[in-house]
């Protein structure tokens, strides 16, 4: 009797644990098709940004010399 009630607590303690990593690779795989391309998404629109200022310094920085050289 004692041994019944031993493999049963085993079989539901399995149940529990294999019900708990469908639900962690169901996370896992959301994560990785939806959260990491909107991440990636905002990356992009940050690094364009960051060019777009980059160019405009560069951009004042030669008119500073050009007019530095040429008075």
């Amino acid at each position: 009797m004692a041994d019944d009630s031993l493999e049963r607590r085993n079989e539901l303690e399995l149940v529990k644990i294999k019900g708990e990593l469908k639900l962690m690779s169901e996370k896992i795989e959301v994560l990785k098709t939806n959260d990491i391309f909107h991440l990636q998404r905002s990356i992009d629109t940050m690094s364009k940004v960051l060019w777009g200022v980059g160019f405009l310094i560069v951009g004042q920085l030669v008119i500073a010399i050009r007019l530095a050289i040429w008075p």
